[in-house]
């Protein structure tokens, strides 16, 4: 009763659409380079242009550090690798409606999760664990040996789903050192904000991230306590 699964690509579209209604100005295949101070309003260039603001939200994913030079920002980008099997038997037990999103701790801390079948197979991963890289320097494919270790842990907790591979995908997680988010201002920028919802688990946040920030850029007043996600 107190699970459930979001669809991302659903969610940021609804996301995007509520957005457009409410007057942003949406920009894709645009990278942003780089933001400077111009006295009065800060810059931002991009592959296209360049544009001015009274104060800049950087929330950047695993680009994050990046877009932050000069700074030694807590970031740690690790390569994730999600899978899908797809069940070898008792196919109605990964059923929505029978099969709960579960996530098992095993062997001195890791971390095993999966969702059931929503239509393209089991879901199967490990949360956290793997090898650091960067945005632009990501390794996009996936060997034999990484869905054989996913599938040894599949076959320990739920065996009825070590069927054929259906899928990988490579994924990253954006970490800090605590593994909290990061929300506050550039240390030496006052007028940017930087937002790092982080990981695998901060997607289902961008809301009441979302809100959190926009009060802090009309300083409006606080509704949530954000010292634990300052800059430490």
């Amino acid at each position: 009763p107190r699970a459930g699964v979001l669809f991302a690509e659903v969610c940021i579209g609804a996301l995007l659409a509520q957005a457009r209604r409410h007057g942003a100005d949406l920009r894709f295949d645009e990278p942003v380079l780089r933001w400077e101070s111009g006295g009065d309003f800060m810059r931002i260039f991009t592959s296209k242009g360049d544009y001015r603001a009274r104060q800049v939200i950087v929330a950047a994913g695993a680009w994050v550090g990046s877009l932050l030079p000069g700074l030694e920002a807590p970031f740690r980008i690790e390569r994730q690798v999600l899978h899908w099997f797809d069940p070898v038997n008792d196919v109605a037990a990964f059923d929505p409606s029978r099969c709960p999103v579960h996530l098992w701790q095993f062997d001195e801390g890791r971390f095993f999760y999966g969702f059931p079948n929503l239509g393209s197979g089991v879901k199967a991963a490990f949360h956290h664990g793997g090898e650091p890289t960067t945005a632009g320097d990501v390794r996009r494919d996936v060997s034999a040996d990484e869905i054989d270790g996913v599938r040894a842990a599949v076959r320990r907790f739920v065996p009825a789903a070590d069927g054929p591979p259906r899928a990988s995908v490579v994924c990253l997680y954006t970490n800090t050192p605590d593994e909290h988010f990061l929300i506050d201002r550039h240390p030496r920028e006052p007028r940017v904000l930087v937002a790092s919802p982080c990981s695998g688990h901060g997607f289902k946040f961008a809301p009441v991230v979302a809100e959190i920030l926009a009060d802090l850029v009309q300083e409006r007043p606080r509704r949530f306590e954000l010292d634990l996600f300052r800059w430490r």
